[in-house]
């Protein structure tokens, strides 16, 4: 399984933060995906792990994912590449490696920050 869970700030879910997610080939932009529901256990700046009952094809580079969430009332679409895949009793898990600039990167790790707070009464 490759990824980056020593990240220096990754965020777990308990329970898993619902969200959307489409697909879509790469650089072909009439082959795209409705929009499907998964939840979402961990992100980071770089990277997330969501799950969905749908079992995706593994085309790593061909295959772009964009996830929809909402982090403390603000809304997110972020987009990326799988870099790996889990199956699972009834679901499959996915590592998804984020391609955000750096505005991207500041505005969820803020949102991140201000979850952190609120769940641990310091807010």
């Amino acid at each position: 399984m490759l990824g980056n869970r020593h990240e220096a700030f990754r965020y777990n879910f308990s329970p898993p933060l619902p969200c959307q997610f489409n697909i879509a080939i790469e650089n072909e932009p009439d082959k795209v995906s409705q929009f499907g529901n998964a939840e979402i256990h961990n992100i980071s700046p770089h990277g997330l792990m969501f799950s969905t009952e749908l079992n995706i094809p593994q085309n790593r580079d061909m295959i772009r994912v964009s996830v929809k969430l909402t982090l403390e009332e603000m809304d997110f679409l972020v987009s990326g590449h799988f870099r790996w895949k889990e199956k699972h009793i009834g679901e499959c898990m996915y590592g998804v490696l984020l391609e955000n600039n750096e505005e991207m990167e500041q505005r969820i790790i803020n949102q991140l920050k201000i979850l952190s707070k609120r769940k641990h009464n310091m807010l």
